[in-house]
Order: C-alpha cells, then structure tokens, then sequence
C-alpha cells in the first residue's frame, strides 16, 4: 500500500517537464514550450504547416539540440549525457514510419533484434505480437512482406510495436494522416488506455480535441487547456 504522503513525490517523478524549450525554427513571436506533462497527459503541437511543430518534437526526441531552454523526466535533465537514459523512456514514431525489416513479424521485433531494449522487456512471443496487432486494429498476417502494405497499415504497425516496447513517453507525428476515421478513433482509444505522456504533431481536429492541452505554433500562440 502507498502512504499517501508519498504520493506527492512519486507523481513529481514522473513528470515531464519543459522550460521555455524552442527549436529554433518558430517564428520568434511564438512562445517557448513551458509545460508540465503526468502520466496519462496528451499534449498537442498545433499549427500551420512549415511552423515548426516537428522540427520542436524533434528536438524533445532527442534528436536536435534546442536552440534555448532545457526539459527534464524523473527529475533528471535531458541532455546529451542523459541522451540513453532518455531514449530507453520514449517511443518516437514520425509521420513517415520506419519498417526497418521485410516481414511484419521482424518489424515487430526489431527493436529487440537491434538490442535497443533493456531489461526487463523481454522478447514478446507471437501472442503479444498478435495482441499489439489487435490493440492498433491492424489485421495482417505476421509473414506478411510489408512493401505490401498501405501507408495507413504502416502507421499502425509502428504503433503496434510501440505498444510492444512498453516506454512510458510517445512523440508522434501525424500519427492519424493515413488512417480512416475508425482507424483513427481506435488509436485514440488506445493511447488513453495506455495511460502514456503523449506528445504529438497534428492538423487533425478530432484528434487535436482529445488532447489534455494544445501548444499552438502559430503566430497567435500559447498553450490551450
């Protein structure tokens, strides 16, 4: 049982913190990302195209250096020293997914074939395989050549495989660009079940509406409750 004067302090933990974070490409008149992020908390980067909402998840990935500010998860900084540390918390799945093998199953597991998954994450058997599969709503065959499917089945078998690797942060770009509205709704759904801190890239008004908060890029910014 948690004493409940502990719990002030585990939920400090496990927060997402950004200060004043700027990539860089952002019209100067766009305010720096400041915002505290909890398990379960959806924040959306919003905007019109060429804003530079991307280029900022890309920078929160670990990817790009901020041109200012800093951010911080478990009360530890994210720079590059702390670089592995972060990259073993986070799930980043771009607009434009990355297969990384031949079959369904290998793209499943590539993760684990690469090593990039510490203990005590296991190899997922066929079953958890199947299962993620289901959880993303993608029907598909585990042998299936995946040249073969369509944009809106890539997307979702890269986040079958993020449900697989079990991080407790999701950086997602577009992630609702290919699929239908069906689709779509069944990854909303999942993401809240997972209870993960997401953060995502998107021009889509559904999905933009199931967000805890809104950072919008444009020139007129600021964060949205």
């Amino acid at each position: 049982m948690i004493n409940s004067s502990s719990k002030p302090s585990a939920i400090f933990c496990d927060t997402l913190r950004f200060f004043q974070l700027r990539s860089g490409f952002e019209n100067v008149q766009v305010e720096p990302l400041t915002v505290d992020l909890l398990p379960g908390q959806h924040l959306a980067l919003s905007g019109a195209s060429g804003c530079g909402k991307s280029s900022l998840l890309q920078v929160i990935a670990g990817l790009k250096a901020p041109q200012k500010g800093s951010f911080n998860y478990q009360q530890q900084g994210i720079d590059s020293g702390s670089l592995p540390f972060w990259r073993q918390q986070l799930c980043y799945l771009p607009q434009q997914p990355i297969m990384g093998a031949d079959t369904v199953l290998d793209v499943l597991l590539l993760p684990w074939y690469m090593k990039a998954i510490r203990s005590p994450h296991t190899k997922p058997t066929i079953q958890h395989c199947l299962q993620a599969l289901a959880d993303a709503g993608l029907v598909v065959e585990l042998d299936k050549n995946v040249a073969l499917l369509s944009g809106g089945e890539k997307q979702r078998l890269a986040i079958a495989r993020a449900v697989l690797m079990q991080r407790s942060v999701w950086l997602m770009d577009e992630p609702t660009s290919a699929l239908d509205p069906v689709a779509r709704d069944k990854i909303i759904s999942l993401v809240k079940a997972l209870h993960v801190i997401c953060i995502s890239v998107s021009h889509d008004p559904v999905w933009l509406a199931t967000a805890n908060q809104v950072h919008n890029m444009d020139i007129t910014s600021g964060i949205d409750q």
